[in-house]
């Protein structure tokens, strides 16, 4: 079978344990979806915002509110350069914020008006084409992040083909478009407020659709037993998008979709034949994977598994998935928990930009919650770090300490 290039730049394991322990839902099951997102192209008169250049943003409240009608008068007010205010009133006209009438008096447009009102440069662009993304399950709009193409993969239909065919668990499963693009949700742009968080100009008028395509983003998301959380790529898998996983909870088709795929007996027959054989290439065959009481999987190992020949100790806690479902590796044993909790906070801080002292311990609270070990204060754990040769954590827990 052919294998597609993965997706998502973050492993899914980091999903799970911010949904089990930064967000506290308790999840049981991993799906990796591929959202319909309406492309759209449009073409409308188009107003945007943008910080004033320092000469503009005076010369126009001279025309506002300084009763100053000429160049000659904005130079000898400002004392300016008169042909370098006759270049500003140029450019100002050319963007519509003034006109010149007869006799070279000077008057701002409504459009100017505006913008000394509100301390912002509108500029209109006619005529402008450009592309909205809308999920096509409400058709509701995305938020800005999801136009960002370095970090953001929204998949034509004609490569959905090559994505679906791989023997990577999860693999992504595409979610079909039900009905075509409801026009109305561009009528409802215009009412939104928050624009700038949805990528939207201040204004869209004249507003028409040339073409509307349906294209796929990739997403993982988790359920749990208080609820589902989506995770896109934009975080990295650090923390959930907030609207897409709204939309998810209330749309039910999609709920029922990702209830349907495979039954109970056949997710925990899964999981337990990835359980062994990861065991098998570990050499622990003598260990064999227990269901909790919450239906969940693990395995328990010994000290002995983890260090330099073995397991590494950072794996203490984590996930490895087995299809949309999942098992635990564990240790009983607190010594390896607790020096899997410094290694676990060295890889996540010790060679990273200075965290505040509020991160770092909320970051503890975490490994300490996963790893099931009472909070330690970071003086404890400057100590540890120093034990163990983790001179990078060291440094920077001593910082957070002596502050």
């Amino acid at each position: 079978m052919t294998t597609a290039p993965r997706l998502m730049n973050f492993p899914e394991e980091r999903v799970l344990e911010d949904a089990a322990f930064g967000q506290g839902i308790e999840p049981t099951r991993l799906y990796a979806l591929l959202l319909p997102v309406w492309q759209v192209e449009i073409r409308a008169d188009v107003t945007e915002g943008e910080d004033f250049f320092l000469i503009d943003r005076f010369l126009e409240r001279g025309l506002r509110h300084g009763a100053l009608h000429t160049v000659d008068e904005l130079a000898m007010f400002f004392a300016l350069d008169q042909a370098l205010v006759a270049q500003a009133v140029r450019f100002l006209a050319a963007i519509g914020h003034l006109r010149e009438e007869t006799g070279g008096r000077l008057s701002l447009t409504p459009l100017g008006q505006r913008s000394v009102d509100d301390d912002i440069r509108y500029v209109v662009t006619r005529q402008d084409r450009r592309k909205l993304y809308f999920e096509a399950l409400n058709c509701t709009p995305l938020t800005r992040v999801h136009y960002d193409e370095e970090v953001v993969t929204l998949l034509p239909a004609h490569e959905l083909a090559r994505v679906t065919r791989s023997d990577h668990y999860p693999r992504f499963t595409p979610i079909t478009v039900a009905s075509g693009f409801d026009r109305s949700a561009l009528d409802r742009l215009k009412d939104r407020k928050d624009r700038a968080r949805f990528n939207l100009p201040v204004a869209l008028d004249a507003l028409e659709s040339l073409e509307e395509t349906v294209v796929h983003l990739p997403v993982y998301v988790v359920r749990g037993r208080k609820g589902l959380l989506v995770y896109g790529q934009a975080e990295a898998g650090t923390a959930p998008d907030p609207e897409l996983s709204e939309l998810c909870t209330r749309t039910p088709e999609l709920i029922n979709a990702l209830d349907n795929e495979e039954t109970g007996e056949e997710a925990d027959e899964r999981v337990m034949r990835s359980a062994r054989r990861w065991l098998r290439e570990q050499g622990l065959d003598s260990v064999a994977p227990e269901q909790d009481d919450d239906g969940t999987w693990s395995v328990s190992l010994p000290a002995s598994a983890f260090g330099e020949e073995g397991i590494p100790v950072s794996r203490i806690g984590s996930y490895r998935m087995a299809g949309s479902r999942f098992f635990r590796v564990w240790c009983p044993e607190e010594t390896p928990r607790k020096l899997a909790l410094l290694v676990r906070l060295d890889q996540r801080m010790g060679s990273r930009r200075k965290v505040t002292r509020q991160e770092a311990e909320e970051l503890v609270t975490r490994l300490a919650r996963q790893l099931r070990l009472e909070v330690p204060e970071l003086s404890r754990l400057r100590a540890g770090a120093e034990k163990t040769g983790l001179s990078g954590l060291e440094a920077q827990l001593a910082r957070l300490v002596s502050e």
